[in-house]
């Protein structure tokens, strides 16, 4: 194979990879951060870590999105955001994940906490 080409494929290489690293930490960052993936009994596991600046014994307030209406050319807000409980973090796992328990209300997968 010419020499060219060979660096030509090793460069893109890299660069697909760089990309592959910054879309997982662009996911965490804007996507992912702060949903409950799990509750398990009274235990939730977050994905909220210490790069976010989790603490053990933080309390966090925990919300659901509710739909308010459907998609439509005169509706302005779909969802409404709804406190249902609160949980204290208990175990940072790493920079994205912790533990928490559920201390008060109800938080379900997919709910969402808030470090404020």
């Amino acid at each position: 194979m010419n020499r060219k080409v060979i660096i030509g494929l090793l460069v893109l290489s890299f660069m697909f990879l760089a990309a592959v690293a910054e879309s997982a930490s662009f996911k965490h960052k804007y996507i992912m951060r702060g949903q409950i993936l799990e509750v398990n009994g009274d235990t939730a596991y977050l994905c909220i870590g210490s790069a976010d600046g989790a603490k053990v014994g933080q309390k966090l307030t925990v919300y659901r999105f509710v739909r308010t209406g459907s998609l439509g050319p005169h509706t302005s807000v779909r969802y409404n955001r709804q406190e249902t409980g609160k949980v204290q973090i208990t175990e940072i796992v790493d920079e994205h994940m912790a533990n928490a328990k559920i201390i008060s209300g109800e938080a379900r997968e997919h709910d969402v906490v808030e470090l404020k």
